[in-house]
Parts: C-alpha cells; structure tokens; sequence
C-alpha cells in the first residue's frame, strides 16, 4: 500500500505530571478536565477544538493545528490560555487533582492514516516532552502550572523573531541523548518564571553542532541540574588573540606557542616549533677597557 503524502502541520503534544501515580478517580477527572483545559487555551489562539485533529494518549493529548495557524499566536496565546484555564482548575480541585503539564510545540510532516498518526516530527516531540532535563524543570518550578519545550527549528523561527509577547529571554536550552545515542536539545520557558529552573544558563554549543565540528556528542554539562539558570556547561573557549600591526617581529605566547615572524601586515608568516631565546647582548665597552 502507498502512504499518503504527508502534510506540514505545527504539532502540540500535551502530558500531565505524575498521571500514572495518581488514583483511578483522579486519572478520570484530570483526563476530563484535560479537554476542557485545551479548549479554553485553543479559544484564546483563535482555534476551535473541532478543527483541530487530536489524539487522545490517556495522559495527554496530540494535536495538530490547522494549516495556515499563525505561529507566533498559537505560541503566545496557548500558552496564555493553559496558564489561565490550570490556575482555575486549581481552585476547583484539591492537591489529588492537581493537573501541571508539560506541553511541547514543533512544525514537520505528518502521515495521517485515520487516528495513526506517523512522522519524524511526530516522534521528536515526544521525545522532547519526555526529556529527563524537562521532567526535572518541571519538578523544580514548584509555582509553575506547566513547562513549555520547543524544538530548535520552533526556537531560530519564532521565538528568536522577537515577535509580540514572545520572550527570547526566557527560554533556555536542554541537552539530552535519546535512547538511542541520539543528541537532542529543545528550548526551555516556564511561565512565571524569568528563566527554566535547574537549566545551566550557558550550555555552549548545540550537541549536534559539536558532533559536526567533530567534537565528543555531550549532553550540555549540567543540563538538568541545581542552579536555577546559573551553572555552566560546556567550558568557555579560550580567548581569541588579535594581533594588529606587527611589523618585522616575532611573537610567542603561552608555554609551547608557536613563535610568528614577518611582516603581518602583508601576511608575510614564517612559524617556527618554538619562539628562540633572545641573545645576550653583546658587553658595552669604554675606551677606558683597553679595547
């Protein structure tokens, strides 16, 4: 049989916290009130639940967005909208009915065969809404109603657009390795917070870019770890030197640098293994030396 052409839709994949733990009555009245949660949230981005295509997972929903959503309002006001409708359920429920979630967004091609949904980005959104570091945000974030995760692409295309009620700053990034060896990152928000707590706020590069620049695939040193937006990852490069202006001289830093003599200026370069000990000045003499 043929597969169906796949169609590019933007992706969200909602899990409620700690589903699994809960007791039987409570899992039925937090998947109910899931629904009502999501609908309030859609209304607020301009989207009926109707439109859109959802599947029910038990402890979450997958939903696909109708072509032609805004971006940029589906991300501002969805989240909006969660924050709103979860604040109220808190007031109707007890702590045994306590719903916090962590909702993913991604943008790729979908094969849709009635309720089986199959694709690439179908498969790394989940991966990102299940990620060890996300989990552990969440856990953290104990004012938090919900963790937000996007991927990479959803990051450099919207959130870095600076675009209305969207803030770059408050989105750090988390590093993880798939089960299967994979290096994954997904960028982190928390509603009412100024940054994801527990996430290292400076990382370095992505895992895959160091696995391109031929580097060791890492999982962003602390990623996941105590700090609140404050420990580091990967370690800083060293700093770049810049030379203007050597004329006719050689130039060693650092134990074991290479000494570079010429004229820079015109990229004239000789390096040599190792800058040479200056010779000892020949002794000054006076007449009175007898020489």
């Amino acid at each position: 049989m043929v597969a169906p052409d796949p169609l590019s839709h933007w992706i969200v994949l909602l899990d409620i916290e700690d589903f699994s733990l809960r007791a039987e009555t409570a899992q039925a009245t937090l998947h109910e009130e899931l629904y009502h949660v999501v609908e309030f949230a859609l209304a607020r981005a301009g989207l009926g639940l109707d439109a859109c295509s959802v599947q029910d997972r038990g402890d979450g929903m997958l939903i696909l967005i109708p072509i032609g959503t805004s971006p940029t309002r589906l991300l501002r006001e969805l989240v909006r909208g969660l924050e709103d409708a979860l604040v109220e359920h808190g007031g109707k429920y007890n702590d045994d009915h306590r719903m916090r979630l962590r909702v993913g967004l991604h943008q790729g091609l979908v094969i849709q065969r009635g309720q089986r949904w199959t694709g690439t980005a179908v498969n790394d959104l989940a991966r990102l809404v299940d990620a060890a570091p996300v989990k552990q945000v969440l856990a953290r974030a104990t004012r938090a109603h919900l963790v937000v995760v996007v991927s990479e692409e959803i990051h450099r295309s919207v959130v870095l657009g600076r675009y209305p009620g969207i803030d770059p700053a408050a989105y750090l990034p988390a590093d993880f390795v798939t089960k299967h060896d994979e290096p994954r990152r997904g960028w982190v928000t928390v509603p009412g917070y100024p940054a994801p707590p527990g996430l290292p706020a400076d990382p370095g590069e992505s895992p895959r870019d160091r696995g391109r620049h031929g580097g060791t695939p890492g999982t962003g040193g602390n990623a996941g770890g105590v700090g609140g937006g404050t420990d580091t990852g990967s370690p800083a490069p060293p700093p770049t030197l810049h030379i203007q202006d050597v004329m006719h001289s050689q130039l060693a830093v650092g134990e074991g640098a290479l000494a570079v003599g010429g004229d820079y200026v015109e990229g004239n370069k000789n390096v040599y293994g190792s800058a040479p000990a200056p010779e000892d000045p020949a002794p000054h003499r006076t007449p009175a030396d007898g020489s």
